[in-house]
C-alpha cells in the first residue's frame, strides 16, 4: 500500500525553486495552494503561527520567512503589489507543522515532514558513525607509523609498552592503565574503540607528530625516544589547554565499542525467502 506523502511529495518538491548560488526555496503564494488553502488572508495566519514556532526554538525567522513582494495583473495592463514569503525548506516544515491537519493537504505534508526528518536523523547518526571510523582507523595507522619510528630509533619490542604509555602519561597525564580505569574500562578494553573523535583526534596528532619528530631529528637510542614521545605528548596536552578544550582524561566515552559502529555501516543482506514445504 503506498504512503498517503507521496503524491505531496511530489508536488511539494515539485514546487521547489534553487538560487543562483544554489539554495532552495519555496514561495509561500504557491505553497498556499498546495496545503490545501483557498485564501491568503487564512494561510497568512498558519505562516505567523509557523514564525511563532521559529521564534520559540531561538532560530532566525529571517532566515526561514523572508517577506517579499509581487507584482500581479489586475486587468487592462495594470498591475499591483502582493505580499508573499519566500520560505526555506525549514519554513515550509514550520508552516506544516501549524496547518490544520483537518486538511487532507496538510495531513499529507506532515506525514513527509515527518518521514523526512527521520530520515535526516538517520543520515546524521551514519555520518557521525563514517566519521568515527574514519578517525579510529587513521588512529591505527597513527600507531603503525609512530611504532615504526620508535623501532627506528632503537625501542626494543619488549619496550614498545612503555614507549607507548609515554604518550598517555604526557597527553592524559597519567598511565594508560589509570586512564582505562579513570574511565571505567576493563584492562582488556582497546581505549581507542571507545574513545569519542576529539579523543582520537588527539591521538592521532600526537602520534604523528611524534613520528614526525622521531624520524626528522633522526632520535637514536630508547631512552631518548621515550622521552620524546613524552614530551611531543605534552606538547598536545598545553595545546588543548591553551584553546580552553577539555583534556583527554575528561572527555566522555562514546556510547557504543567501535565495532558496534561498523557493524551498523556493514550492507544489509537480504534474508533469502523459505520455499514452503512440497507436496509429496
Amino acid at each position: 500500500m503506498p504512503l498517503p506523502a507521496q503524491p505531496q511529495r511530489r508536488t511539494f518538491e515539485a514546487a521547489r525553486q534553487v538560487t543562483e548560488n544554489g539554495t532552495e526555496y519555496w514561495r509561500a503564494r504557491e505553497l498556499q495552494t498546495l496545503l490545501g488553502y483557498d485564501t491568503w488572508e487564512n494561510f497568512e495566519r498558519v505562516i505567523e503561527r509557523g514564525q511563532d514556532a521559529c521564534l520559540s526554538v531561538r532560530e532566525s525567522v529571517g532566515d526561514h520567512f523572508l517577506e517579499a513582494t509581487e507584482m500581479v495583473d489586475i486587468g487592462s495592463g495594470a498591475t499591483r503589489e502582493r505580499r508573499d514569503f519566500i520560505l526555506s525548506r525549514y519554513g515550509c516544515y514550520l508552516t506544516a507543522m501549524n496547518g490544520d491537519p483537518r486538511k487532507t493537504e496538510i495531513a499529507e505534508a506532515q506525514t513527509y515532514f515527518a518521514i523526512q526528518t527521520r530520515r535526516m536523523e538517520i543520515e546524521d547518526e551514519r555520518t557521525e558513525d563514517r566519521e568515527r571510523l574514519r578517525l579510529r582507523t587513521k588512529v591505527s595507522e597513527s600507531h603503525k607509523r609512530v611504532s615504526g619510528a620508535a623501532k627506528s630509533a632503537g625501542v626494543r619490542n619488549h619496550m614498545f609498552g612503555v614507549f607507548h604509555d609515554a604518550r598517555s602519561k604526557g597527553l592524559y597525564g597519567m598511565s594508560l592503565a589509570d586512564v582505562k580505569r579513570s574511565k571505567g574500562l576493563s584492562d582488556k578494553e582497546n581505549l581507542f574503540d571507545r574513545a569519542g573523535p576529539l579523543e582520537l583526534s588527539a591521538n592521532d596528532f600526537q602520534m604523528n607528530l611524534a613520528a614526525d619528530v622521531l624520524e626528522g631529528d633522526k632520535v637514536t637510542g630508547e631512552r631518548r625516544a621515550i622521552d620524546t614521545n613524552l614530551a611531543v605528548a605534552k606538547r598536545v596536552r598545553a595545546t588543548m589547554l591553551d584553546a580552553g578544550a577539555r583534556t583527554p582524561e575528561k572527555l566522555p566515552l562514546a556510547h557504543e565499542p567501535i565495532a558496534a559502529v561498523k557493524k551498523r555501516l556493514q550492507p544489509q543482506k537480504k534474508t533469502p525467502r523459505l520455499k514452503g514445504p512440497t507436496s509429496a
